[in-house]
């Protein structure tokens, strides 16, 4: 395994603040996000940045955003539409800058003015279309299972990135922790099996019930052990990337300590 940090938990405000305190920590990668108004929308940003992380020793494990949660890829609304497939755009041509091979999309958002079987149809064609601009780059466009009310089994989740794929490369970025307040994560995992392009990890409180059920991985109720096993009996021995937020008092102890675990529970 590989192991990874994303944005969420970076301690520095400036990208490029946090590409030595990873080096420096152990991790094999460092992974970004695209933000409304951050620095990956700048060519020359991009390739200072590029060129430092490849000077640490980090790779790139994919490019991932918070941006689907506002621009649907499932949104009746055609504009909305639109900017959410040019975001991921975006995302695609910064995969391949970072040589990453691979983005995170949040394929669809259903709430109570969102039919799921529309929101299925859209996000499926969105999906298709920024597939087809992934396969003219080598960039694989992963979905994630996340708290947006779709995708809710690992059984229409399969059948999801298989339905997608028929335009360009497109996989899982499975999320263990997200799964945990409904499921059991290696249960999804074996049924996911070779779809898994890329895998995130946190903890879960069941007891909390609610967004604050995340916590670090080994404070929560995932059986990390059991997620081992089924990561190995699917052959996936790629990137464990931790989605996890900065201390909020010396936020730069968590980058280690982190990595520290995770090497406790893939070794």
């Amino acid at each position: 395994m590989r192991f990874a940090l994303n944005q969420m938990g970076f301690p520095e405000q400036r990208l490029e603040a946090n590409v030595e305190l990873l080096s420096e920590a152990g991790y094999d990668g460092i992974e970004p996000n695209l933000t409304a108004d951050g620095p990956l929308w700048n060519d020359d940003a991009v390739d200072e940045l590029a060129d430092r992380i490849d000077g640490s020793g980090l790779d790139v494990p994919a490019i991932s955003t918070t941006l689907h949660w506002d621009r649907h890829l499932s949104s009746a609304d055609e504009e909305t539409r639109v900017a959410g497939i040019e975001a991921g755009e975006r995302m695609i041509a910064l995969a391949d800058a970072f040589d990453a091979g691979a983005v995170l999309v949040v394929p669809a958002v259903v709430d109570e003015g969102t039919r799921y079987d529309e929101a299925y149809e859209r996000a499926l064609e969105s999906v298709r279309t920024l597939a087809s601009v992934g396969a003219d780059y080598d960039v694989t466009v992963c979905v994630e299972n996340v708290w947006n009310d779709f995708l809710l089994s690992p059984l229409e989740f399969a059948e999801f990135v298989d339905e997608a794929s028929t335009d360009g490369p497109v996989g899982a970025y499975f999320d263990v922790g997200n799964v945990r307040r409904f499921g059991r994560p290696e249960q999804w995992i074996r049924i996911l099996g070779d779809r898994i392009e890329r895998v995130h990890v946190k903890d879960y409180r069941t007891d909390v019930d609610t967004i604050d059920g995340f916590t670090y991985p080994l404070e929560g109720d995932v059986d990390w052990r059991a997620v081992d096993e089924a990561l190995a009996a699917v052959g996936y021995d790629g990137w464990i990337t931790a989605e996890v937020p900065p201390y909020r008092t010396a936020p730069e102890r968590m980058p280690p300590r982190v990595r520290a675990d995770l090497e406790h529970l893939f070794s």
